[in-house]
């Protein structure tokens, strides 16, 4: 069976100099991302998932990468493409998008192997670099 595929957007979030993860029902700490939406751009559609998933306001800035990945929802195969971007929280309040996520947090850069998925942690760490170059 072929795959269905999915494009989709993130945000590596940075508010008071830390990245913002997400946890889902099943344990899984994550950054936010979504799919794009007909009409969107993929800076669009980050920062909307962003605002969905965590509360947070945030612009987007400089594009870090993309990740792929396969994965089985509804007995079929489906593969994920994330387009990912550096992106400021510029307003919100940290809430957790409800039946979705349990919990949300800041993460150092000590905190980060929190996240689930060595490409996020690379994506985090990149983050986390271009913060203390002011180059976000």
């Amino acid at each position: 069976m072929e795959p269905t595929m999915e494009i989709c957007a993130g945000g590596v979030v940075i508010k008071d100099g830390k990245v913002v993860a997400i946890k889902r029902k099943n344990g899984v700490w994550l950054m936010p991302k979504g799919h794009v939406d007909p009409g969107e751009t993929l800076e669009e559609a980050a920062v909307r998932e962003v605002r969905e998933e965590t509360g947070l306001v945030a612009r987007a800035g400089v594009k870090l990468g993309e990740t792929e990945y396969t994965h089985r929802e509804d007995g079929r195969p489906h593969h994920k493409k994330v387009h990912w971007f550096y992106m400021e929280a510029v307003s919100g309040e940290l809430t957790p998008e409800a039946g979705m996520f349990t919990d949300i947090k800041l993460l150092d850069e000590q905190e980060i192997e929190l996240l689930s998925f060595e490409h996020d942690r690379k994506l985090a760490k990149l983050a986390l670099t271009l913060v203390k170059k002011g180059k976000g």
